[in-house]
């Protein structure tokens, strides 16, 4: 190799090598500004004021209590979580059924109100549902108007579609609704327990399961403990944490 052509490949290989360690500098800048920035937004998430503990509740179906076929998924089988964003006259339920399997379905869901407040003067407005083809369940209030399975008296009845897909509720299925209609109404309206009836209970919610058992040919009723109070600056930090690990991983792909 003449003097002119080596001395052209070592300038080539320098300039590429500077290049490749500014490139590596480069990332290894976006990563750390990336991580600085979760880290900071976390810390403000810690530093921010939390909600009214009252703001949020969560309820967890996880208990047959009928003495009939439970969903043979992992408890808790259907959630209902409400928020009324620590400002009274709405609240935000959304409904889940995490733990049903198959063809399993809610077919009946229970809700109790406070004493003071009359169910009828409620207000539903549908937000949002999973599939267009699930069918939109009818609403009925009344006080102490309803029995689950004949055990205790609740005030609000959501009736879904009986049967089978796509018209019920299942799993993987959301539905959500702004109740209002009473201007003083926050989640702790509905954190009551029905009116004593039957032999079991009394219990804060209740649904209806239908198509259980190895066929799908039984059902059951479950309820469960009183609601959880979630914890936003741990549910936070979870979220900014899986953001940072997601950034690392497409840095990381770019290389």
């Amino acid at each position: 190799m003449n003097p002119t052509t080596l001395c052209s490949t070592r300038f080539h290989k320098r300039v590429s090598a500077l290049r490749s360690g500014a490139s590596i500098r480069c990332r290894a800048a976006r990563i750390r500004s990336l991580l600085l920035a979760v880290g900071l937004a976390g810390l403000s998430a810690l530093m921010m004021p939390a909600q009214s503990p009252a703001a949020m509740l969560i309820y967890s179906l996880d208990t047959e209590f009928s003495g009939a076929t439970a969903p043979s998924g992992s408890p808790p089988w259907v959630t209902v979580a409400m928020n009324d964003y620590g400002s009274p006259g709405s609240v935000e339920m959304t409904l889940t059924a995490p733990g049903l399997t198959g063809n399993e379905s809610v077919f009946l869901l229970y809700l109790n109100l406070a004493p003071t407040l009359d169910p009828d003067d409620l207000t539903f407005a549908l937000d949002a549902k999973s599939r267009a083809a699930m069918t939109t369940p009818t609403i009925s209030t009344g006080v102490n108007a309803f029995m689950a399975d004949g055990d205790g008296k609740y005030d609000i009845r959501f009736s879904f579609a009986s049967g089978g897909p796509p018209e019920t509720f299942v799993t993987g299925d959301f539905i959500t609704y702004t109740i209002g209609g009473i201007p003083t109404l926050t989640v702790d309206s509905f954190n009551f327990n029905s009116s004593p009836a039957g032999a079991h209970g009394p219990f804060r919610m209740a649904a209806h399961v239908q198509n259980t058992g190895d066929n799908f040919e039984a059902s059951g009723w479950i309820a469960g403990p009183d609601p959880v109070v979630p914890e936003p600056s741990s549910l936070a930090l979870l979220v900014l944490g899986a953001i940072g690990v997601t950034g690392w991983r497409l840095l990381r792909r770019r290389r």
